[in-house]
């Protein structure tokens, strides 16, 4: 009968002799983690030096040096150990903003308590009392993501086989505490629609008044609120769209009355801040945040107004001017400044620019002849969440027109 196979990642027995006066030879046999068993070999000035120095040779090849996987991972490694390995995954396959928001988690929030632990310390008891700290200080969406992390940072652990299991998957649900409501999606109903147009465009006699309207107009609000309303994007896609993204000319349609052409928005991309780069523009993160939408008459008779304006293909059509005088894209953080300070004088404290992306999903679920799934390719998702994104609780006058004509 055949020899047994050495276990994987273990050395056969022990040979030391002596070369020649002074220089001795130890070997064994060391069955790598690829499978193939290869001869390791270590000289000393004594038989107790050349066995210390093949342990270290046979410690180094279980820690994965000289074999296929670098910086393998051990039940002994640390939960930052496999951070590292985590996050450079995470680098080389997602984009840099995801990187930069794991990184920021890992070191303010998840190293801080859990980076000394060894791997085989990381039980399904520890991250739970991990979690149960942070209910207090974090709502439910951000303990959500940083369980997330966890569970990515110990599956590459799973997969470095330094734990057998992946503890996070035993641990219970995150959900709304009890007696707290979760907060309903709210976008801008008709009046206050045409409140914040008419405010904007118009003319105070109040000089504070006055004076805050020209801080809206020289931060481009107008037009802004115009484009987010028509297009119902994002605040990164908003200001990450460029003049070469827009065709106002239209694409040919078939309609009853003839050919018709319909502006169009390809959206192509968003812009966001990344540590140690600053403001950055980047592909979308999936296939869905990449489409093609129709833009109202209202937005496409404001953007071929800006279009008409001296500029480049690839210049955005929401430009900032960098430092060095050259046009860049606006900041983000900017325009949500600008809206706070405005926001008020027309009763509307609570309005955020997600608020103009709600407004947009509200009015598509309201029109019954879009699908769902036309609907989630408008705003650029898997599948639509209206339960997150469609405003409710408004009065329908009309309901009571209808049970009046069933029952009389």
């Amino acid at each position: 009968m055949a020899r047994p196979p050495l276990p994987l990642g273990t050395p056969g027995q022990i040979r030391v002799t002596e070369d020649r006066p002074k220089v001795w030879i130890a070997r064994c046999r060391f069955r790598d983690h690829d499978g193939v068993t290869r001869q390791l070999k270590a000289h000393g000035p004594t038989k107790t030096a050349a066995t210390t120095a093949l342990h270290a040779t046979i410690h180094d090849r279980r820690r994965g040096h000289g074999t296929s996987r670098a910086n393998e991972l051990t039940p002994t490694s640390t939960f930052a150990d496999a951070a590292v390995v985590y996050l450079a995954k995470i680098e080389r396959k997602r984009e840099d903003s995801t990187h930069a928001l794991y990184v920021f988690h890992l070191e303010s929030t998840i190293l801080p308590a859990m980076g000394a632990l060894r791997l085989r310390e990381c039980t399904v008891a520890r991250l739970d009392a991990f979690l149960e700290v942070l209910e207090p200080r974090y709502a439910p969406n951000t303990r959500r993501k940083l369980r997330s992390i966890v569970s990515g940072v110990l599956q590459v652990a799973v997969l470095h086989e330094a734990i057998a299991g992946n503890p996070v998957r035993e641990l219970d649900r995150i959900e709304q505490p009890k007696g707290q409501r979760k907060a309903r999606p709210r976008g801008l109903t008709a009046d206050e629609r045409r409140g914040l147009l008419d405010w904007l465009d118009g003319t105070s006699d109040d000089p504070a008044v006055l004076r805050k309207q020209k801080i809206a107009r020289a931060a481009d609000l107008p037009d802004l609120v115009r484009f987010f309303l028509g297009t119902g994007l994002r605040i990164g896609d908003a200001l990450a769209t460029r003049r070469l993204d827009l065709n106002l000319d239209g694409v040919p349609l078939p309609s009853p009355d003839g050919e018709q052409r319909v502006p169009v928005l390809t959206v192509a991309g968003n812009v966001t801040w990344v540590k140690d780069k600053g403001l950055v523009r980047h592909g979308g993160k999936t296939e869905a945040a990449l489409r093609v939408i129709p833009l109202p008459g209202f937005t496409a008779g404001m953007l071929r107004r800006r279009l008409d304006e001296f500029g480049e293909p690839e210049w955005p059509v929401f430009p900032a001017a960098g430092r060095d005088g050259r046009v860049t894209y606006r900041w983000p953080a900017n325009l949500r400044r600008t809206l706070r300070s405005v926001r008020e004088e027309v009763g509307l404290e609570w309005m955020t620019p997600h608020t103009w992306r709600r407004t947009y999903a509200t009015i598509l679920d309201d029109e019954v002849t879009f699908t769902d799934r036309m609907k989630a390719d408008l705003m650029g998702q898997a599948q639509f969440l209206k339960d997150s994104y469609v405003s409710r609780g408004e009065l329908h006058a009309n309901a009571a027109v209808v049970l009046d004509t069933a029952y009389i």
